[in-house]
């Protein structure tokens, strides 16, 4: 056949079929803008989500509670979990080029400052705060770095409780009641804004074992170790392991890395536009093979 016969035949085929051969066209350009759109998307959403987690910087491990690998039978006694303590985050300060550390207890709770009220985030946690997730203090400072401020009434204010609660007066030295207790504020922070849902900016901090008390908790809910970005992540790793099963007897805790925490999340954003990208192409191309 002939480049012409060819050429005939197919504009042939185009005027006598019409709306089949638009119908084509159209489910050839749904499927391809869907696919170029739905990635586009995800890739945004990717890139989003790195950025909010390097606000906190790159060189972080948490230790949570339990074990994330469980391996079958019954543990029986054997098989309880210990609590993660601020003895334990004070006892991981020994890993060598660990640079802070921050135990973590989190919870929501009333704050009272003479006739206004509201609820906010309560976050106990150690001294390292505003180096470790790169919190810079406005006002004052944060809470102290000495073993008698562990369990004192201390409280710093996140910029947006202190500009609701106190607005152009300076809340220095002033006293909040937080869930019933006292609470003098010794320092305002600067504003952060939103970091993955959270809204930094509306939560106040208060020593970690402070926080244990007001939410009656046994433990904690994760130690976050930054470590120097020099370091080796794996000898990191294995230092905390070391000293971690040393102190409760057994592995009944989870290291997690930040560059873990990444690859789950660049596997779900990789996965996740693919599927639906496949499934409007093939929607748009049944729906053109039914008509």
């Amino acid at each position: 056949m002939f480049f012409r016969d060819l050429l005939r035949l197919t504009v042939s085929t185009f005027v006598v079929y019409r709306m089949r051969s638009f119908l084509t066209g159209l489910g050839i350009a749904i499927g391809v803008a869907a696919v170029i759109l739905l990635t586009s998307i995800g890739e945004g959403l990717h890139q989003f989500l790195l950025e909010e987690f390097s606000q906190f910087g790159t060189n972080i491990v948490t230790i949570q509670p339990g074990i994330a690998q469980t391996h079958g039978g019954n543990a029986g006694i054997f098989g309880s979990t210990r609590p993660l303590t601020i003895e334990d985050a004070e006892a991981l300060r020994r890993v060598p080029f660990v640079e802070f550390i921050n135990p973590a207890v989190q919870g929501n709770a009333e704050i009272r400052a003479g006739n206004k009220s509201r609820r906010t985030m309560v976050y106990g946690s150690g001294p390292d705060v505003p180096q470790a997730f790169n919190i810079p203090v406005q006002m004052g400072h944060f809470l102290p770095d000495d073993e008698a401020s562990h369990s004192r009434n201390f409280v710093a204010l996140g910029s947006k409780v202190r500009d609701e609660l106190f607005k152009d007066i300076n809340p220095l030295g002033a006293y909040v009641r937080i869930g019933g207790e006292r609470y003098r504020v010794i320092g305002v922070m600067q504003s952060k804004g939103q970091v993955l849902g959270f809204d930094m900016d509306d939560m106040v901090y208060i020593p970690a074992a402070r926080a244990l008390e007001m939410f009656n908790r046994t433990g904690l809910i994760e130690i976050n170790v930054n470590y120097r970005p020099s370091a080796d992540v794996k000898k990191i790793v294995a230092g905390i392991k070391a000293i971690m099963t040393a102190r409760h007897g057994r592995e009944d805790y989870t290291v997690v890395t930040q560059e873990q925490a990444l690859e789950v999340m660049a596997s779900i954003m990789d996965v996740t536009p693919s599927r639906w990208a496949r499934w409007v192409v093939y929607r748009c191309w049944w729906a053109v093979w039914a008509f």
